[in-house]
C-alpha cells in the first residue's frame, strides 16, 4: 500500500520542528559545548540605555489663513507668489476702484449738500425764532422752521454715513496679509474677476492661503502598542526626509482620544508642536517622529541576543546567558531591567569588563539543511507518483 503523499510531508515537519527544539534545548542546557558550537563574544559595557518610540508623520501648518476679499472685481494687483514671506499689513491684492470711487464721489458730493442745506435750515431756524420772540410769526411757522432744520440735520447725517460706507468698500478693494506668514498657495491671477467673501452665497473666491511657520505641527500616528508609553508634554525629535542630519525638537501637544485603522493597523493620531525658526519645515514635508520613552544613565549593558529566557516565579526578570571564564562558557541566571530588541539592563550577575557568548548554531543549521533536502527529495518522490497515477489514469 502507497503512503498518502500528504502524510510522508506533514510527518518531515514534525521531524524538523521536534528535532530542532530538541537542539536548541540541548544547546541552551550546555550541550552546546559538547557540540563543538563556536561562540560570537560580547563585553559587558556601561553606558546610556534609551528606548524611543519612533512614528512617521507630515508636517502641517499651526495657523493656515485663508484669506479672500470682502469686495468683488477684477484684480488689478496681485504682488505676491507661493513661497513668499509677507509680514501683516502687507499688499496681498488690489482690485479696480473706479466703480466703488464713483459711489464715494456721490457720497462726498451728497454729504456737501447736506451741510449746505444744514447750514441754511439753521440760519433760517435762527431768525424765526427772533421773529417769534417779537410776535411778528405764529407757533406754527416757528415750527416749521424747526421742522426743517432736524431734516436738514439727519439728513447730513444720512450723507456722513454713506460717505463712511462708501470708504470702507473702496478701502476693501485692497487685500492685506492678517499675519506674518509664507504664502503656502495662491489661487489667482492678475484680471481675473472675484467674488466677495462676504455677499457670495457661495462663499466667495480665494486669492490665497498663508501661514506663520516659526512652528509647525509634526501630526503622526503612533501604534497601540507604543501610545501607552507617550504622554501630553513629552519631548520629542524630529527628523525630516529633507534634512536627514538636522533634529528639530518638539513636544506632544495632543494625543488622539479615538484610533484609526490603516492597513489592518491600529493607529492614535498624535500631534506634536516643533519650533521652526528657519522655516526649514515646509508644510506637506514627510518626517519622523523619535519619541523617548525610558532612559538610565550609567548602567551595565549586554546585547539582548545573548540572553535567553528561564523557567520559574521570576523568570520576568531573569535570564540566562554564557558567561566566559577561562576558556569555557558557563550558563548563568542573571537579574535584568530595562530592555529592547538591542541591548539590556543589566542588574545583578555579571559585571563590566565580563565576555558573554552566543552560541553559533552552524551544526543545527547543518542537520536543518539535511532535513530540508530529505524533504524535497520526498516532494520530489510524491509528484513523480502523482504524474505516474495520472498517465495510468488517462490510459
Amino acid at each position: 500500500m502507497r503512503i498518502p503523499k500528504w502524510l510522508i510531508i506533514i510527518s518531515a515537519i514534525v521531524i524538523i520542528v521536534v528535532g530542532g527544539v530538541y537542539l536548541y534545548r540541548n544547546d541552551q542546557s550546555g550541550a552546546a559545548a559538547e557540540n563543538n558550537l563556536e561562540y560570537k563574544e560580547f563585553t559587558v559595557t556601561r553606558g546610556t540605555f534609551q528606548t524611543e518610540v519612533t512614528a512617521n508623520g507630515v508636517v502641517t501648518p499651526i495657523d493656515r489663513v485663508e484669506i479672500k476679499s470682502k469686495a468683488s472685481g477684477r484684480i488689478d494687483e496681485l504682488p505676491i507668489e507661493e513661497g513668499d514671506y509677507v509680514t501683516k499689513g502687507q499688499l496681498i491684492c488690489r482690485l479696480d476702484p473706479t466703480d466703488v470711487q464713483a459711489e464715494v464721489d456721490q457720497a462726498k458730493a451728497n454729504l456737501d449738500i447736506a451741510e449746505a442745506e444744514s447750514t441754511t435750515a439753521q440760519n433760517t431756524y435762527d431768525r424765526q425764532m427772533k421773529l417769534f420772540d417779537k410776535g411778528l410769526i405764529s407757533a406754527e411757522a416757528r415750527d416749521q422752521a424747526s421742522l426743517a432744520l432736524a431734516q436738514a440735520k439727519g439728513k447730513m447725517v444720512s450723507a456722513r454715513v454713506s460717505l463712511d460706507q462708501a470708504n470702507t468698500r473702496l478701502s476693501e478693494t485692497i487685500v492685506r496679509s492678517p499675519i506674518d506668514g509664507v504664502i503656502l498657495q495662491k489661487y489667482v491671477e492678475v484680471g481675473q474677476i472675484i467674488a466677495s467673501g462676504i455677499s457670495n452665497v457661495s462663499g466667495g473666491t480665494p486669492i490665497a492661503d498663508i501661514a506663520s511657520m516659526a512652528n509647525v505641527y509634526v501630526e503622526a500616528g503612533i501604534d497601540e502598542i507604543d501610545v501607552g508609553k507617550i504622554n501630553i508634554g513629552q519631548p520629542a525629535k524630529i527628523v525630516a526626509e529633507a534634512y536627514p542630519r538636522l533634529g528639530f525638537e518638539g513636544k506632544i501637544i495632543r494625543i488622539a482620544p479615538e484610533a484609526t485603522v490603516e492597513q489592518n493597523v491600529t493607529l492614535f493620531n498624535v500631534v506634536i508642536e516643533v519650533e521652526n525658526k528657519d522655516r526649514k519645515l515646509k508644510s506637506g514635508m514627510n518626517a519622523t517622529a523619535e519619541i523617548t520613552v525610558a532612559k538610565e544613565d550609567n548602567v551595565l549593558l549586554v546585547p539582548t541576543l545573548a540572553l535567553s529566557p528561564v523557567e520559574g516565579p521570576d523568570s520576568r526578570f531573569t535570564r540566562r546567558t554564557f558567561l566566559k571564564k577561562g576558556n569555557e562558557y558557563v550558563p548563568t541566571d542573571i537579574e535584568i531591567g530595562l530592555s529592547d530588541f538591542k541591548e539590556t539592563v543589566v542588574q545583578k550577575g555579571l559585571e563590566e569588563g565580563d565576555i558573554v557568548g552566543v552560541p553559533m548554531v552552524s551544526r543545527l543549521k547543518e542537520q536543518n539543511d539535511e532535513m530540508e533536502q530529505r524533504i524535497r527529495s520526498t516532494r520530489s518522490f510524491g509528484t513523480s507518483n502523482s504524474s505516474n497515477s495520472s498517465s495510468r489514469g488517462g490510459r
